[in-house]
């Protein structure tokens, strides 16, 4: 299973700790903690759209900030870093095809009645 995670370099602005507690629902000393230890402060599975949805949103608002972050794809053979605009065009790609199939779907039941 594919994973997708994120990891901030440094706090530039202390606007950003609220941010990412807004967006991962952690403490603001284990934001402080994963930062300075290099962990994860989101991880997400690559296929779950609503979680893609929400590392989008965290990604777009640390742009905003111009936050110095890192993302990256995991699997368990491999780990890799995963350029910003890969990852946006693979969420998009994911959302595209989660809405053929929802049209596929109602053709296909359309059909069926």
């Amino acid at each position: 299973m594919t994973r997708i995670f994120m990891t901030l370099q440094s706090i530039s602005n202390s606007n950003l700790l609220m941010i990412i507690k807004k967006h991962t629902g952690l403490g603001i000393s284990e934001i402080r903690d994963r930062i300075s230890n290099d962990k994860p402060l989101m991880e997400v599975n690559f296929v779950n759209n609503v979680e893609m949805e929400k590392m989008k949103d965290i990604v777009e608002d640390l742009i905003k900030y111009n936050a110095n972050f890192k993302l990256f794809e995991q699997d368990e053979d491999y780990k890799e870093e995963l350029p910003l605009e890969h990852f946006m065009n693979s969420f998009e790609m994911s959302r595209q095809i989660a809405e053929d199939r929802e049209r596929m779907d109602d053709i296909l039941i359309e059909e069926d009645e």
